[in-house]
């Protein structure tokens, strides 16, 4: 009784599937419609000669000259001539306004860094903080002697290498290591310290001059004794490397005094901060008039309408008609195919019109191969594109063990290719979900008579199909035939 309703229910329409049906006529539509908008294009320009004055034409061809044509046409031209200079120009004008945006907000980031960087070094910076006109100072000299001694009448003479002294002891005082030495006792930057500590060299008096500053004199003087600790550490160094040499103490003295440098380095510094925050407001108000410029660039551009075209002659509309008209013979055909082959097209069509259920869709041999345009659709329509045939196929297995766990022999049958039926049989096989169930693989029951001896064998009836090949009404005889026999028909496995 079910076989019988499921066989003369009237068959539904999926739109869906027709819309798609007609777009996979997409090349033959354009075919169509370029060879038809040719004819129908040739056939008005013979009908639209005769508004023109032939002798007009005659005198243009005879003289090399183009063909007449009318005011409307030629200010049209004029028109669109001026309308594309004004888009090259406002793509031209935006794209460098943007450009000069990119590089403005690159400045920006640079110069708010640079004003971090300032602001950390004026908040940090004790020299800065120092008050010009009262500079707590303490400065120790020391005079630096050698064995070198002039040998009257000696052509040769002992090099004086107190020069080479002075310098090594400049080098290591001022060093990495001592500044930072003496920074960490003050829990202070390498680079701040070294702003508070001057060392000097006078190799014509020998002399060795160490000046330290400080916020107070406290602070001077500490500095100055952690300096002149390093000075005895670094001694051994230099007498090893460079010489044997003596150090006196010629003075040390702790004051207070004017320096006009100092003040003048604090200001360089003011400025400079202040140079940089004008910087970045100049750079933030040329941001807004660029966007502002692109803004009124967009505005001016709009602003101008598009010249719209002159009448359509005869010729181009018949032109039009023939492109139409030959999209509309494609879809058409299209449509009376899809109505009369009655082909399987989607897997809700085989429950309402054939009775069967879906095990799984796999991709077939057109939706594998499609690309460009014909995959786009098809993933439109929601085909598969083989990518996960492989976990499908698991599923489908799976799907026949859980439903039939008793059935040892399963019969895999359809109207598709003797191969293609094949490596279903194999993959099923292959996904170890049907282990110890026999998978036998034959033709159409409606085209084979192998296959009636097979079924007789088995415990269940898989039937397999393909939108391209298979049709409703040979799904419908194929499952009645079977279950004729005392068949149980599972499902179908869908190739789309």
């Amino acid at each position: 009784m079910d076989n019988y309703k499921a066989e003369n229910q009237e068959q539904e329409i999926d739109l869906v599937s027709l819309f798609f049906a007609v777009a996979h006529r997409y090349k033959q539509m354009a075919a169509a419609a370029v060879i038809c908008a040719v004819l129908f294009g040739g056939f008005g320009v013979v009908k639209g000669m005769q508004l023109i004055d032939n002798r007009a034409i005659d005198e243009a061809i005879a003289n090399g000259e183009e063909v007449p044509r009318t005011s409307a046409e030629q200010q049209y031209e004029e028109d669109m001539v001026e309308y594309r200079e004004a888009q090259t120009k406002h793509d031209t004008d935006v794209t460098s306004y943007k450009q000069q945006l990119n590089q403005n907000e690159a400045d920006q980031v640079r110069a708010q860094f640079d004003i971090d960087n300032a602001q950390e070094y004026i908040d940090k910076s004790v020299r800065q903080k120092l008050d010009p006109y009262n500079v707590y100072t303490s400065e120790t000299r020391f005079y630096i002697t050698t064995d070198y001694k002039i040998m009257p009448g000696m052509d040769y003479q002992n090099p004086d290498y107190t020069s080479a002294v002075l310098s090594a002891y400049n080098s290591l005082l001022t060093s990495h290591e001592s500044i930072i030495t003496i920074a960490d006792q003050f829990s202070m930057e390498e680079r701040y310290m070294r702003e508070l500590i001057s060392v000097s060299v006078d190799n014509d008096t020998r002399l060795l001059t160490i000046t330290t500053y400080g916020e107070d004199a406290d602070e001077a003087g500490r500095i100055m004794d952690l300096m002149l600790k390093r000075m005895e550490a670094v001694r051994e160094n230099i007498e090893t490397t460079v010489g044997d040499h003596n150090t006196k103490q010629v003075s040390r003295s702790d004051s207070t005094t004017v320096l006009t440098w100092l003040r003048d380095s604090q200001q360089d510094t003011r400025d400079n901060m202040i140079g940089l925050k004008n910087n970045l407001t100049d750079l933030q108000n040329n941001h807004e008039l660029l966007e502002k410029s692109i803004e009124t660039a967009d505005q001016d551009l709009a602003a101008q309408e598009k010249p719209a075209e002159p009448k359509q002659s005869g010729a181009k509309k018949f032109v039009l008609i023939g492109f139409l008209l030959g999209i509309v013979a494609v879809a058409g055909v299209a449509v009376v195919r899809f109505l009369m082959e009655d082909k399987v097209c989607v897997s809700e069509d085989l429950q309402s019109s054939c009775g069967v259920g879906v095990l799984g869709t796999l991709a077939n041999a057109a939706s594998k191969s499609a690309k460009g345009m014909d995959a786009s659709l098809n993933k439109m329509e929601k085909r598969p594109d083989g990518s996960a045939d492989a976990e499908m196929t698991r599923l489908i297995a799976a799907t026949i063990r859980n439903r039939v766990p008793e059935a040892e022999n399963i019969l895999l049958t359809g109207d598709i290719a003797g191969d293609q039926l094949t490596a279903l049989g194999e993959a099923l096989k292959a996904s170890g979900e049907l282990d110890g169930k026999n998978i036998l693989v034959s033709g159409s029951i409606l085209q084979s008579s192998a296959t009636v001896s097979e079924a007789a064998k088995v415990d269940v009836v898989v039937l397999a199909a393909d939108c391209a090949v298979s049709t409703h009404a040979s799904l419908r005889a194929q499952k009645a035939k079977l279950e004729s026999f005392g068949k149980k028909v599972l499902g179908c496995v869908l190739y789309a």
